[in-house]
């Protein structure tokens, strides 16, 4: 453990810059999306309080939602309690998506002390390339940035060998990149995704990437027994995307470094717009309104 503490502060000192000045401590609310009682979460938010200059307040999920993107809840109460301390820090769990709980902490929970910055993970297992689409750890982070709140979603990519990922050495890789945020804020608009290496003790060290769209060459879904009603049920498998474009997330990550992929929410493909000049040419006819007839039988 010593060599990974080495390693992060001469990371830390040699690529990024201090963190702010004494002053009110920066309030960063942690989310995730294995659920508030899950390891990785508790392993963030001790490193970051660990630092008294930062004051941290979890709110998470009840339960585990991986795999819930950017989904919320949207009918129904939705149900936030008082949770034991989380990593030494307050804790507000949220019967909800890793989405809907960002939500909440910053305009419920914290609506009257409202966080600098959002932290969401560290997920158990990685969110690099194409996975972030699906990923409840970075919906969390984008759910945040759409309420105007800056945000970076952190995840720990899976040794399948390995049931105890190591989360500890994986936090203080996090730290590095919060303290960086904290003294170069980032735009409007944008959240880091940021991927951790299964060998925390060998980390090449932090690499700027492309978010990869690389496919896995494994998705399937096995049958696995059919109910006496005829219901198939199957489980679904899948292997983790390949790339060898050493621009990527994906190829960066199995390289050894700590990936960090800018996000942005405007996904407009700007790229396409000179293959659709065809739009121009659509007829701009209105069209008619219903007869009265039809739409008194409506």
């Amino acid at each position: 453990m010593r060599c990974r503490f080495v390693l992060a502060l001469l990371l830390t000192s040699v690529l990024l810059p201090a963190a702010a000045g004494a002053g009110e401590p920066f309030h960063v609310m942690i989310v995730n999306d294995d659920g508030i009682d899950e390891p990785g979460i508790a392993a963030l938010a001790a490193e970051i309080a660990n630092d008294p200059s930062y004051r941290v307040t979890v709110v998470a999920p009840a339960s585990h939602q991986s795999g819930k993107s950017q989904a919320v809840v949207t009918h129904g109460p939705i149900a936030v309690k008082k949770h034991a301390p989380v990593g030494g820090c307050e804790a507000w769990s949220v019967d909800g998506t890793p989405a809907t709980a960002a939500r909440m902490g910053i305009g419920a929970v914290l609506a009257g002390d409202p966080p600098a910055l959002v932290l969401s993970g560290i997920n158990w297992g990685e969110n690099d390339g194409i996975l972030a689409w699906y990923s409840g750890t970075v919906g969390a982070a984008r759910e945040s940035v759409v309420a105007g709140v800056p945000a970076v979603a952190f995840s720990l990519e899976l040794d399948w060998s390995d049931p105890r990922p190591d989360f500890a050495a994986a936090a203080i890789l996090a730290k590095a990149v919060v303290d960086a945020v904290r003294a170069h804020p980032l735009p409007p608009g944008v959240l880091l995704n940021v991927n951790v290496p299964k060998d925390t003790a060998h980390v090449r060290g932090f690499r700027l990437a492309r978010m990869s769209t690389a496919r896995s060459e494994q998705t399937e879904f096995v049958l696995v027994r059919t109910g006496e009603d005829g219901t198939a049920y199957y489980q679904p498998k899948w292997r983790p995307a390949q790339s060898e474009d050493r621009g990527t997330d994906t190829w960066a990550l199995d390289a050894g470094y700590v990936t960090i992929v800018p996000l942005g929410l405007d996904q407009t493909a700007l790229e396409a717009f000179p293959l659709l000049g065809w739009v121009a040419a659509l007829p701009n006819t209105p069209v008619s309104a219903a007869a009265p007839e039809a739409a008194a039988t409506r």
